[in-house]
C-alpha cells in the first residue's frame, strides 16, 4: 500500500477523529502522514489523499470549491474533501453517517412528534437536515438566539414546509411538546445549568430517543440522565463507527471489519479516557 497523507484543517489542534484514525494507522502499520492546519489553504491540498474539515472552517473552504453536492449546499457545512475525477470534491459524512445510524438503531422513531436541536453552530445545522430528511417537520434549536437566528434562515431556504423553532435555553424547562427525539451538540461539561435543565426531559415523550454527539467525555451525564428517565439512548460511538466505515471505503481500504472497527473505538476510548 502506497503511503497515504491526511490533511486536517482545524483551529486548534489534531480532532479525535484524526488521532483515531493516527493510532489505527499505527496498529495496522499503514504509516499513514498527518497534517494539521488552523487555516485553509488549496496550496496545502499537494500531495493529500483526503481531508478532513472542521466545520467551523466551511466557507473557507467552500469558497473554493466549483461543484457542491446537494447535502453541503443545503447546510452550507463540508467536513472533507476527496478526490474524484482529479478534483477535489466536499463531502459531509456527519449526515450520511448520523442517517445511517438513525435509520439501524431508531426505526420507530415517531416523526410525527417535533424534535429538539441542541447547540447553535454547523452541527446543529446538519443534524437538523438529517433529522428533516427523516421527516420531521417541526425542529426546535436551543441555544444562544443571537447566534441561532442566522441559523435557521439557512436551514430555512433548503428545508421547505418545515418549521423551526428558535428557543432559549433559559426557555428548555417551560416546554411540553413530547419531543420524538433530542440530539445535543453542546459540549455540557461547561454548561452545567444546560446540562440540569436537559435532564428533566420534561419535553420528551415516554418513548423518545436521546443522541449525544460528544464522544468526551466517555461517562456521558447527559445520556446517564436519559437512561433514567427510560428514553432510548444512541452513544455518539455509533456515529463514529459508521463514519471511520465511511472514510474507509473512500480510501479504498477494504482489510477492516465492523468489528474492528467497533473494537478499535472501544480501544481507543479506553486509552484516551478525556
Amino acid at each position: 500500500m502506497s503511503t497515504l497523507k491526511i490533511v486536517e484543517f482545524r483551529s486548534e489542534g489534531m480532532g479525535f477523529f484524526m488521532k483515531y484514525l493516527r493510532t489505527l494507522s499505527e496498529k495496522k502499520g499503514w504509516g499513514w502522514v498527518f497534517e494539521v492546519h488552523s487555516e485553509f489553504s488549496p496550496e496545502l491540498l499537494k500531495g493529500a489523499t483526503a481531508v478532513k474539515v472542521e466545520p467551523s472552517l466551511s466557507p473557507q473552504v467552500l469558497s473554493h470549491m466549483k461543484v457542491l453536492p446537494t447535502q453541503v449546499r443545503a447546510v452550507e457545512v463540508v467536513d472533507s474533501l476527496f478526490q474524484e475525477a482529479g478534483s477535489w470534491y466536499p463531502r459531509l459524512l456527519l449526515h450520511e453517517s448520523m442517517r445511517s445510524v438513525l435509520v439501524t438503531n431508531a426505526r420507530d422513531l415517531d416523526i410525527r412528534a417535533p424534535a429538539f436541536v441542541v447547540g447553535d453552530n454547523e452541527a446543529a445545522r446538519v443534524v437538523s437536515a438529517v433529522l428533516v430528511e427523516m421527516g420531521i417537520a417541526d425542529i426546535y434549536l436551543i441555544g444562544d438566539v443571537s447566534k441561532l437566528q442566522s441559523q435557521k434562515d439557512i436551514l430555512t431556504r433548503s428545508q421547505l414546509g418545515v418549521r423551526f423553532h428558535i428557543l432559549p435555553m433559559e426557555d428548555l424547562t417551560l416546554q411540553s411538546v413530547s419531543a420524538g427525539i433530542v440530539v445535543n451538540v453542546v459540549d455540557l461539561s461547561q454548561q452545567k445549568s444546560l446540562l440540569t435543565d436537559l435532564s428533566y426531559f420534561n419535553f420528551m415523550k415516554g418513548t423518545g430517543y436521546a443522541l449525544d454527539l460528544n464522544l468526551f467525555p466517555i461517562h456521558n451525564l447527559l445520556l446517564e440522565e436519559a437512561e433514567r428517565a427510560e428514553l432510548r439512548v444512541l452513544h455518539p460511538v455509533l456515529i463514529a463507527e459508521v463514519l471511520t466505515s465511511l472514510w474507509l471505503e473512500r480510501l479504498k481500504i477494504t482489510e477492516v471489519s465492523k468489528q474492528e472497527i467497533h473494537e478499535s473505538w472501544k480501544q481507543f476510548l479506553q486509552e484516551n479516557p478525556s
